[in-house]
């Protein structure tokens, strides 16, 4: 199964110093009651005081879910797939300014490591 959505916020954060950073792609803001959501998102994180993977967490427009393996994240200038352990992926557009790009881009390399293939 693919989870396809466009996103309208992509969001990237660190806490504590870089050692806890995050990605997201929502289709509502921020802001938004997430006891009403009923429509989809993708969040990536990764915590550097640990060696854990990169986790990744999901809303499917009906659930949440998450716990699965990243296995692979192919990054284009307006589109990122994400493949995980289960049989299942998202196919997630976007539209960024070149500078938040460039930001997403080093998040998801400094997460995700060797399981990342940008294209341009």
């Amino acid at each position: 199964m693919t989870l396809a959505f466009d996103a309208k916020f992509v969001d990237c954060a660190d806490a504590i110093g870089g050692e806890i950073l995050q990605v997201s792609f929502d289709t509502v803001p921020s802001s938004h009651d997430e006891d009403e959501r009923c429509t989809p998102y993708v969040l990536i994180s990764r915590n550097f005081e640990f060696s854990d993977a990169a986790t990744v967490e999901w809303h499917d427009g009906k659930d949440y879910n998450g716990g699965a393996e990243i296995t692979s994240v192919s990054l284009d200038r307006d589109r990122v797939s994400i493949r995980l352990d289960r049989d299942l992926g998202f196919e997630v557009t976007f539209r960024l300014q070149d500078r938040k790009f460039v930001r997403l881009k080093s998040f998801l390399r400094r997460m995700i490591d060797d399981r990342i293939c940008i294209t341009e």
